[in-house]
C-alpha cells in the first residue's frame, strides 16, 4: 500500500509540476561551435485585449543584471561595458508600434526593441493561446547581436542571437 501511495504522490506531483507553465525569457547564441543558452530572471511583459480578446498592445523589459547563462564569471562579463554595460543600460526593452492578426491566434507585431541604448525596429510572430482562466503569449525570433553593440567583433561567436518568450497571464473575471 506505501509504495502505491508514494507511486501516485510522484505521478501527481510530477503532472502537476509539468502542466504549470510559468512565463520565461530565454535565448541561444552559438559560441566556439556550442550552444550557450540562458535566461532572464526579472522581467515583465504588459498586454492590452480588448473586449473580443483581440491583442492590442505589448510591451516588456527585462533587468539586465539578471541574466542567468549557468556560469557565474559568464554572468558577470556579460555585465561589463563590452557587452551588456549594465551600469549605464540597466534594463532590456520591447514596445510594440503595430500588431497586425494574421488568423484567429497569430501576430505579427513591429516592436522597437532596444538593447544598450540602441533601439531597433524588428517585426516578430506572435501566438495568443485563450484558455477561460489565462492567456499565453509566445513569441520565437532571433536579432544580430552586433546591431546593439553587445560583444563587438568575434571569429567563434555567432551575431545570431534566437530568443525564446512565453508569457502566461490569468484572465480576471
Amino acid at each position: 500500500m506505501k509504495k502505491y501511495l508514494s507511486l501516485v504522490i510522484i505521478v501527481f506531483y510530477t503532472s502537476l509540476c509539468v502542466a504549470q507553465e510559468k512565463s520565461k525569457i530565454e535565448f541561444v547564441i552559438r559560441n566556439v561551435g556550442l550552444n550557450v543558452d540562458g535566461h532572464f530572471d526579472s522581467f515583465s511583459v504588459t498586454t492590452k485585449f480588448d473586449t473580443l480578446n483581440n491583442l492590442e498592445k505589448l510591451s516588456g523589459e527585462a533587468k539586465v543584471k539578471s541574466i542567468e547563462t549557468g556560469i557565474d564569471s559568464r554572468d558577470d562579463h556579460l555585465l561589463e561595458e563590452d557587452y551588456f554595460n549594465v551600469s549605464k543600460f540597466p534594463k532590456i526593452t520591447l514596445k510594440s508600434i503595430a500588431l497586425k492578426k494574421i488568423v484567429t491566434n497569430q501576430y505579427s507585431a513591429k516592436v522597437n526593441l532596444t538593447i544598450k541604448g540602441k533601439t531597433k525596429q524588428i517585426t516578430i510572430p506572435i501566438t495568443v493561446e485563450i484558455s477561460e482562466a489565462s492567456r499565453k503569449i509566445t513569441s520565437k525570433f532571433q536579432i544580430n547581436r552586433r546591431d546593439f553593440g553587445v560583444g563587438g567583433r568575434s571569429l567563434v561567436m555567432s551575431n545570431t542571437v534566437k530568443i525564446s518568450v512565453v508569457h502566461i497571464e490569468e484572465i480576471n473575471g
